[in-house]
């Protein structure tokens, strides 16, 4: 299995790093080694992570917890966006909203007039007089689309984030760490990963790296979730059969009495 992962990771291009003057000196334990330059991640730090990320990702999902995936750089939104849809998760990759989480109740107001804008939008604006008043309200709607979309249902904190590119996304990771938020992320050869929960040594401007990764993230958030659905139903059954249990032996109980 885990050569199986070494080698989608390296058609995928995910041991390219960063050239040596752009590279962290943190990032040392996952260089593999140096050529042309370029730093070369060690794909079997890459496949460790991973395995340590999904896994903790699946608890995630076995626990009914929600995760964010995070990644707002063009190599990545379109794969953000798709991958968080299909496991049900929220997502944000359009821009992150500073404050989402050290301020989530005012984040939280904000969410509240983009749905009553939508609203509104579903009526046809019927409270609304000039034309100038609608277009107004229809921009202010879909600025509040772009950003909000992907956390548009989401009611609390999220119990952990995904992130692709830590340098990019730094106030998302910064703001995560000050609330106690898990992060799992992809780190480069350009970042520092101890800030980071679970790392992911990996190539992070990759789209074929990025999609690879993410849909490994994606499909363990799915696993945790049908286990839990499991676990649900066989708690359902368990139930039923202790209800099913006295019943029976109360009609037992009145054949002997009759």
């Amino acid at each position: 299995m885990t050569e199986q992962v070494m080698k989608e990771l390296l058609e995928a291009g995910a041991h390219f790093g960063h050239h040596r003057s752009a590279w962290n000196p943190k990032a040392k334990p996952f260089v593999y080694q140096e050529r042309s330059k370029m730093h070369i991640i060690n794909l079997r730090e890459t496949v460790k992570g991973l395995e340590r990320a999904c896994e903790f990702v699946r608890k995630l999902g076995e626990e009914g917890k929600k995760i964010v995936f995070v990644g707002t750089k063009h190599q990545a939104q379109k794969t953000i966006e798709e991958e968080a849809q299909r496991c049900g998760a929220y997502w944000v990759n359009t821009r992150w909203l500073g404050g989402f989480l050290t301020n989530f109740s005012t984040m939280k107001k904000s969410l509240e007039r983009f749905k009553q804008l939508e609203q509104m939008e579903e009526e046809g604006f019927p409270q609304v007089r000039t034309k100038k008043e609608k277009a107004h309200l229809k921009r202010e709607l879909e600025k509040l689309r772009r950003n909000f979309k992907g956390i548009k249902t989401i009611e609390s904190l999220p119990d952990a984030l995904y992130v692709v590119d830590v340098k990019v996304e730094e106030t998302a990771v910064k703001e995560a760490k000050r609330m106690g938020v898990p992060v799992v992320a992809m780190v480069d050869t350009n970042v520092d990963p101890e800030p980071i929960d679970y790392p992911i040594p990996a190539n992070d401007d990759a789209i074929k790296t990025i999609k690879l990764i993410t849909s490994k993230i994606a499909n363990a958030y799915l696993e945790g979730k049908k286990l839990q659905k499991e676990s649900e139903k066989l708690e359902t059954k368990k139930e039923q059969k202790a209800e099913k249990e006295p019943s029976e032996k109360s009609l037992e109980q009145e054949e002997e009495e009759s």
